[in-house]
């Protein structure tokens, strides 16, 4: 049982190396400060000013108040402001890059004046998303995309600015990421603290749970549904056996 256990510890520092090698391009994982202590991320919720004294205003639903807000330099649209829900206030900026592609987006989910999320693209691809989910103006959640594609979430679970938990997306999973957590407080990911999340909890994407449910196609000719609840019988009542033979 014991040479059961060495392996099972080694298999998981392993997957843990790899992780933290193929993932490192944003984060080192592990870094240390000054004084040794695991490194403390920058949690400020910052937003980038964009001046709406001097942005063009255009009335989206007709009720005779703005809700976009352009602003323009040199004829070339620099940013935007919008008012998603109608209400009279900002809840969301976008801004643009010299060639017009976007670059950054900010967004007001709950209407307290304050930006919980940020986006960041480059070429007007997705790379980066920054979330402030627990307390207001501070970040928690980093989110990394590759080609646009979600590759990993670190996460500021307690609020101590540290990083303890690194959420895995590869492309075979299907959006079920493997969890990786720190529990010693040095800010790397400790063996034997892996979970997977779709195994964990039960949780079935959307997709999988398509997949594996049954498929009706009406590709083939008299393949679609036929309504027969709703139908008036015919006359002298409905056929008899001997009629249907």
């Amino acid at each position: 049982m014991k040479s059961i256990g060495r392996a099972r510890g080694v298999l998981c520092a392993l997957s843990l190396l790899a992780f933290q090698s193929g993932c490192g391009e944003s984060v080192q994982v592990g870094a240390k400060s000054a004084d040794g202590a695991p490194q403390r991320r920058d949690t400020r919720v910052v937003h980038e000013d964009c001046p709406l004294k001097s942005a063009e205003k255009l009335d989206a639903n007709g009720d005779g108040k703005p809700d976009v807000w352009l602003v323009r330099s040199g004829g070339k649209e620099v940013c935007r402001a919008v008012d998603l829900n109608f209400d009279g206030k900002v809840d969301g900026y976008s801004y643009f890059d010299a060639s017009g592609q976007l670059r950054r987006r900010e967004r007001d989910y709950d209407r307290d004046g304050q930006i919980e999320e940020i986006q960041v693209f480059q070429a007007g691809v997705l790379v980066e998303q920054q979330r402030a989910t627990v307390m207001a103006g501070r970040l928690d959640t980093w989110q990394i995309y590759q080609s646009g594609k979600l590759a990993r979430t670190e996460r500021d679970s307690d609020g101590d600015a540290i990083v303890d938990q690194w959420w895995e997306f590869k492309a075979d999973t299907d959006k079920c990421p493997m969890i990786h957590s720190d529990i010693d407080g040095d800010g790397r990911p400790d063996p034997g603290a892996t979970i997977d999340y779709c195994k964990q909890t039960g949780y079935v994407p959307p997709s999988r749970a398509a997949a594996a449910g049954p498929k009706h196609t009406f590709e083939r000719p008299g393949a679609l549904p036929e309504e027969t609840e709703n139908k008036e019988a015919p006359p002298g009542g409905p056929p008899t056996k001997e009629e249907k033979k």
